[in-house]
């Protein structure tokens, strides 16, 4: 009896598993027929997350220059009427502690100074009016129109010859001043050469290239390689004349336009190149790695190889995994309840923060309402100020470091009891339970505004975020989860209509209460 108890068993597994062995098998051959495509595809994502690197390297070069300028520059402002040697000194501490090789500052008639303490009439140089004018340049404006380049902007310009006495080509940095004149700026130098210095050839091949352009295709900067694609001033240009100009070219020169990442393969004089792009960010600049086609296909030619061997891998762990199915199932339900435990545990759990995610949080804030209906207890929601300016500037990974910093950190601010999680993309809300006098409620505020005083995130890059937060009491202004979330949304409305970095109660006014 108990041997026919087995042999069924066996059969009931047995019978599964062939027809989940034949499946197995047809899904592998064609996972064979698509795996050359997916090689390909596996090989240009990791190109473009190369350029896309170093993009970003690009963007935040010239970013950290016109950081440094910023506050320097708002000190000559102060003094350039009373003291143009002091300004000038101010200009010359800029330029030997940035990467600027020179630093001008003008007034809005053109008047400029610079470190040197040399005068110049700015209104001479060939570039004056895309640096000062009304109408930006489309090719080299700080946004995609003429409504985004707005005097609050820094500019960026490609400048081939130098006009104020320097030998070198660069990248000019015009950085709004304004708090007084309305129209003064900062011009900041940055050296084109500089740039080489961010890439590395080990990336790709050794004859790989990396070429900084404009929308038009006018070649700005590149690395000292002898490609027949760098031979002329315009990439586009050189391709057009050698014949590789294609669909698949022009729909890449839209994408570039539109800033985004990409890549093509073409020939220029016998030479084959896949060429990977991505945004600097700045302007409509893109920087274009060269690699060689040969290298490309080399790499796609050993992930297929290595998907075969895979496959046939995988035929024989199918046969083993035959003979062990009963045994693994067995281990399967024992192991079960325990997963199952585990699984329930991290539902509950953001896992970049490691607070409450948004479901566990409401569940939790609406079990105590219902335990407590008499207790007063205090709802926050608050959202990091400027969080998609964080993500764009510093990157969507620096972004999350700040969230999961705020999560780790702001969890040692309250009571263990208090719930606490994120319920949005930087949208954080803390439930603090039994504050039956109004000075716990006080007092609970002016601790997190404190909080975000002091908070920083990055552990290189330190970055001081701040929040805007709307606050709400339990039964007072809400009896259920429901009015009293929307009461403290209407609450953090306020405090973002009154400039962000503020907490605001529901039932303020717009105009009143006070920055964190």
């Amino acid at each position: 009896m108990k041997d026919g108890q087995t042999r069924a068993a066996v059969i009931q597994w047995l019978i599964p598993a062939m027809v989940l062995i034949v499946v197995v098998i047809v899904m592998l051959f064609n996972f064979s027929a698509k795996s050359s495509q997916s090689a390909a595809e596996q090989v240009e994502n990791s190109m473009m997350d190369v350029a896309e690197k170093y993009a970003a390297k690009i963007n935040f070069e010239l970013a950290s220059m016109v950081s440094a300028g910023k506050p320097v520059g708002h000190l000559m402002e102060e003094y350039i009427a009373s003291n143009k040697v002091l300004s000038a000194d101010m200009a010359a501490v800029l330029r030997n502690n940035s990467k600027a090789y020179a630093v001008v500052y003008s007034d809005a008639a053109g008047n400029g100074l610079d470190q040197n303490a040399s005068k110049m009439n700015l209104k001479n140089l060939s570039y004056y009016e895309e640096i000062f004018g009304e109408t930006v340049s489309s090719d080299f404006s700080a946004a995609d129109d003429k409504a985004a380049a707005t005097e609050g902007e820094v500019r960026y310009l490609y400048v081939k010859t130098d006009e104020i006495g320097m030998d070198k080509k660069a990248i000019v940095a015009a950085i709004p001043l304004g708090t007084k004149t309305g129209s003064d700026k900062l011009l900041m130098y940055y050296p084109v050469e500089n740039l080489r210095s961010l890439f590395k050839k080990s990336e790709f091949d050794a004859d790989a290239f990396y070429v900084l352009i404009a929308p038009d295709g006018m070649i700005i900067e590149n690395t000292d390689y002898n490609s027949e694609f760098l031979r002329g001033s315009n990439i586009w240009t050189t391709i057009k004349e050698n014949g590789g100009y294609d669909d698949e070219v022009a729909k890449a020169v839209i994408r570039m336009k539109n800033k985004t990442a990409g890549s093509f393969s073409t020939m220029v004089n016998g030479e084959a190149r896949q060429l990977v792009y991505a945004p600097v960010g700045i302007n409509k600049w893109t920087l274009v790695a060269g690699v060689n086609q040969s290298y490309v296909d080399g790499l796609q030619e050993r992930g297929w190889s290595n998907a075969k061997q895979m496959i046939y891998q995988l035929v024989v762990a199918i046969w083993v995994f035959l003979g062990l199915l009963v045994v693994i199932n067995i281990i399967d339900k024992i192991k079960s309840s325990e997963k199952s435990k585990e699984l329930g545990e991290k539902a509950d759990t953001d896992l970049l923060t490691s607070l409450n995610n948004k479901l566990a949080t409401e569940r939790k804030i609406k079990e105590w309402m219902e335990g407590n209906p008499e207790d007063q207890g205090l709802m926050f929601v608050l959202d990091i100020d400027n969080f998609k300016k964080i993500n764009d500037t510093l990157g969507h990974a620096f972004g999350d470091e700040v969230l999961r910093s705020l999560g780790h950190q702001i969890g040692s601010t309250f009571r263990a009891t208090d719930v606490i999680g994120r319920t949005g993309g930087d949208e954080f809300t803390i439930f603090l339970k039994h504050l039956n006098e109004e000075a716990l409620l006080e007092r609970e505020a002016k601790k997190l505004c404190n909080f975000f005083k002091n908070f920083q995130a990055g552990e290189y890059v330190k970055y001081m975020a701040t929040a805007s937060i709307g606050a709400a009491v339990f039964p007072k202004d809400g009896k259920d989860f429901e009015s009293l979330y929307k009461a403290a949304d209407n609450a953090l409305y306020i405090a973002k209509k009154r400039g962000k970095n503020q907490l605001a109660f529901y039932g303020e006014e717009e105009q009143d209460g006070a920055g964190i």
